[in-house]
């Protein structure tokens, strides 16, 4: 005769299948409070009862306007120019030209910042995406390297 625990042991692999099956075909596109408020509306299917305060869904509000105030999200770009002085706005600027002649695509930001002028280059959501084409670029400028930065958004 067997125990229940060997058989309760057969069993957790069917079990967490068939939940990790569910999950795959719950709709996943929702996002923020809009879960929470659509899964309590009247016309959903089903019934399901959520318990908590008001303020965790004012904070989850919040939260979600402020992210989207921000201009970008945190990534990486690769700065090849870093100088000051009266020709480095110059030097900046003939780097700059000659990135986009080599790279045209890339996005490029040519920016002051007392009493620096810095050039970046790319939008990279991760580090090993701009390592990846820091080492393209490598032997036309040396010197450059990768930089965690507020970054544009990705196109989709």
């Amino acid at each position: 005769m067997r125990s229940k625990s060997a058989d309760t042991l057969k069993r957790a692999p069917l079990v967490f299948i068939l939940l990790f099956a569910f999950a795959s075909f719950c709709n996943a596109q929702l996002a923020g409070t809009n879960l929470a408020r659509q899964i309590q509306s009247p016309g959903s299917k089903g019934k399901v009862t959520l318990v908590q305060d008001d303020a965790i869904l004012q904070l989850i509000d919040r939260h979600l306007y402020e992210e989207s105030k921000k201009n970008g999200i945190v990534g990486y770009r690769i700065r090849l120019f870093s100088d000051s002085g009266n020709k480095a706005r110059k030097e900046g600027e003939l780097m700059k030209a000659n990135f986009i002649s080599r790279y045209g695509k890339m996005n490029t930001y040519f920016l002051f910042d007392s009493p620096f002028y810095l050039l970046y280059v790319g939008d990279f959501r991760t580090h090993s995406e701009a390592m990846k084409f820091l080492k393209q670029i490598e032997p036309f400028y040396p010197d450059a390297f990768i930089v965690r930065s507020k970054i544009n958004y990705p196109s989709l």
